[in-house]
């Protein structure tokens, strides 16, 4: 009879039952994807905020020409605060606390659906 040292049957064993069915630890369940909450600030690309009508429609209120300038596109994934120090006083703090007080005012929307 050939003897096994004593780790390696016990490391056999210890294998075999891992790999029996419902004996192995299961990996933790992933929670269902829940849609994050999304509030609009200075910070936050334009573009993000042109995408909901309700944001767009504070852009166009409290910042008349802003989308419809022909540079647009060239400032468009900006935030308001980048596009205020680049525009050399033509978005002033007074405008900028405006359009924030406002878009404060609209209720979160999730990611997906808005």
């Amino acid at each position: 009879m050939i003897t096994m040292p004593r780790d390696i049957v016990l490391s056999a064993l210890l294998t075999g039952i891992a790999f029996l069915p419902g004996c192995a630890e299961q990996p933790p369940r992933m929670a269902a994807a829940q849609p994050m909450a999304v509030r609009f600030s200075l910070d936050t690309p334009v573009s993000r905020i042109a995408a909901d009508p309700r944001g767009k429609a504070v852009l166009s209120r409290d910042v008349p020409g802003l989308m419809a300038s022909r540079s647009y596109p060239l400032f468009e994934d900006m935030s308001l605060m980048q596009i205020a120090s680049f525009s050399g006083g033509r978005l002033p703090q007074s405008k900028l606390d405006q359009v924030q007080a406002d878009l404060a005012l609209l209720p979160a929307c999730d990611q997906l659906g808005q």
